[in-house]
């Protein structure tokens, strides 16, 4: 300032209605009369970051730390505060490597809008928003993850996949403390029949009965004695036959937990079955994990096929090998997944020691 000498000079090519300088020096921000807000940095001599705002900003300031920007706009009486990225992203601390913006992006200014403007599109908002919210519902129906190191849940409550996983112990809490006591095999009216013109008690149709019972208990031994005990269970290895994968687990989503477990337990060797069945059982288990979506209901599913057939897992070479597979898989997705965690936490942390400075 002594030596009033030009040292920086930046066009925006129209007037500014206020500017402000960062506290140490790097930041300065150029609210324009057209709605623009640009942002320098003095060290490098060039912009950084462009807007065109709704409502022209009046005036701006940063924070003492330089983390924040607020602004305030025409026709508001609100100040919007701004989250400096430069301090947050790491790819961005370096501007000389980052080309200049071409196009100002263009922001809403976030705040209550004005009645009168409510008023005059308010057919218009409204059919916005049934939009809007049907977009928004098929985007939280969809499992697709949003990036290829992501996962998804599942679309069900946490006990239900929780009670499947552990159906023993549900069981084991819900068993009656005692038993029922047996009903009164003597009915309360008695069938009589007349032997001439004496009365008597008719005795009961044991033979009917005993026919109709053992015709019922002749069918249940037919369908036992066939290749699988339930209709269901093989309905789910065909399924697993034809590689229908993603068929089988909306089946099993389908199923409750005691269906999960008998569908599950129905495959290999033990249940009158191959070791085939327990190969496309890993391979849906590898095709699910590879679109990385119902994350939770796999894994429970997951912990059930192990116990039911890791012993026959572990006899087997092939299978053995394919389980490694199926392992290493487990592990690089979630190690995908803790680094993501950890980057987070670090940029929480980060933005809370910077709040608790400000």
């Amino acid at each position: 300032l002594s030596g009033a000498a030009v040292v920086r000079s930046f066009s925006c090519g129209v007037p500014a209605t206020d500017v402000a300088f960062s506290a140490d020096g790097r930041w300065l921000a150029a609210a324009l009369r057209d709605g623009g807000l640009r942002v320098f940095d003095l060290l490098a001599a060039r912009c950084v970051d462009s807007f065109v705002f709704a409502r022209p900003a009046l005036s701006v300031c940063f924070s003492p730390n330089g983390a924040f920007m607020m602004t305030s706009h025409s026709k508001g009486n609100s100040i919007q505060v701004w989250a400096n990225k430069f301090l947050f992203d790491p790819s961005l601390s370096a501007p000389l490597l980052q080309p200049e913006p071409r196009e100002p992006v263009r922001i809403d200014e976030p705040g209550e809008p004005e009645h009168e403007d409510d008023a005059k599109s308010s057919g218009s908002h409204s059919a916005d928003e049934e939009g809007e919210g049907a977009k928004a519902q098929a985007a939280v129906v969809s499992a697709v993850p949003l990036a290829p190191d992501l996962l998804t849940l599942s679309d069900v409550p946490p006990q239900k996949w929780m009670a499947t996983l552990h159906l023993d112990l549900v069981k084991e809490r819900n068993k009656a403390i005692e038993p029922p006591k047996p009903l009164a095999s003597a009915p309360f009216f008695l069938p009589t029949a007349h032997d001439g013109v004496t009365p008597r008690f008719a005795a009961p149709l044991e033979s009917a009965q005993g026919d109709g019972e053992r015709e019922s208990l002749e069918e249940a031994s037919r369908l036992l004695k066939g290749d699988r005990a339930s209709a269901k269970c093989a309905q789910f290895q065909q399924m697993l036959r034809q590689a229908k994968y993603d068929e089988a687990l909306t089946f099993l989503k389908a199923q409750t937990p005691s269906g999960v477990h008998l569908a599950i337990e129905e495959l290999g060797p033990m249940a009158q079955g191959d070791l085939k069945e327990l190969e496309a059982g890993l391979a849906l288990f590898e095709h699910h994990l590879q679109k990385a979506h119902f994350a939770d209901e796999v894994q429970a599913f997951l912990s059930i096929f192990l116990q039911a057939h890791g012993e026959e897992i572990a006899e087997d070479p092939s299978l053995r090998a394919r389980s490694a597979l199926l392992c290493q898989a487990l592990e690089r997705r979630w190690t995908s997944i803790d680094a993501q965690c950890n980057k987070v936490r670090c940029f929480l942390g980060m933005l809370t020691h910077t709040q608790s400075q400000w």
